[in-house]
């Protein structure tokens, strides 16, 4: 009987051995855990030159003494994506940013944390949400100010929005009674531009907030154009921007941003 319960504990026990052995055998793993990801925002200033629009209808003096004021300047940014220090990029998910005048911080969402060297997006709406039909509810779609028409479709959405007054003359120096009013109201898909911004180096951190500050100069929109002919003064419809005046003010678009 002794016999038989001592054979049993010695069993027991190589049992019980081989299992630590076992166990110490198996390779750890020595991954470590994803980082946690960090939120990057947008911090957007509106200006026309080196002038923040701080109030609408404000008279300001540009460089060279033109004056000019602002009635409306809103526009959309879509499409954003961060670039790595080896070139990939990392495609932000759904945000659609309408840049308002008056607010400027926007937060661009969630993305992973690590180091990024520059960003880029769409000033615009995709080819399906310009062709969509916002809910009643929906607070960045449904802005009858950044339709083309006086329902959202069939034309489509105002990707940009710039309305104001301008001295027009050679010279630049025009009393304020005599400024002309301009609207720029540049849509439909053809007109979609994309703005790659210059490298500068940030990190999103985990569990924090990173902004990227830009300025957007309005101004540089007249980039090119003869202010003095008054069929430059207007681009409204969707059929006005199919002419080479709303290809002009499109394709100056990237030159409105510029890091803060």
């Amino acid at each position: 009987m002794k016999t038989t319960i001592k054979n049993k504990l010695i069993l027991a026990t190589l049992i019980c051995l081989a299992g630590i052995y076992l166990n110490s055998c198996k390779k750890k793993d020595t991954t470590p855990p994803p980082a946690a990801n960090g939120t990057l925002g947008f911090h957007l200033h509106t200006n026309v030159d080196t002038n923040e629009v701080a109030n609408y209808d404000s008279v300001y003096v540009m460089t060279g003494g033109r004056k000019i004021s602002v009635h409306f300047s809103q526009l959309y940014i879509s499409g954003i994506q961060l670039v790595k220090p080896d070139g990939s990029t990392y495609a932000v998910p759904g945000t659609i940013i309408l840049k308002k005048q008056q607010i400027e911080p926007y937060s661009v969402g969630s993305v992973p944390s690590g180091n990024y060297t520059s960003v880029s997006f769409n000033v615009g709406l995709s080819a399906t949400t310009n062709a969509s039909t916002p809910a009643s509810a929906d607070s960045t779609l449904n802005i009858p100010a950044m339709w083309l028409g006086t329902t959202v479709q069939p034309s489509g959405f105002a990707f940009v929005n710039f309305q104001g007054k301008i001295d027009t003359t050679a010279a630049a120096n025009c009393t304020r009674p005599q400024m002309v009013s301009f609207t720029y109201k540049i849509g439909t898909n053809a007109n979609l531009k994309t703005v790659n911004m210059p490298t500068q180096n940030f990190t999103v951190s985990p569990n924090q907030m990173q902004y990227v500050h830009m300025i957007i100069d309005y101004n540089k929109l007249f980039t090119g154009i003869k202010l003095s002919t008054n069929s430059n003064l207007n681009v409204i419809s969707a059929a006005d921007n199919a002419l080479p005046l709303a290809t002009q003010i499109k394709n100056n678009i990237p030159l409105m941003f510029k890091y803060e």
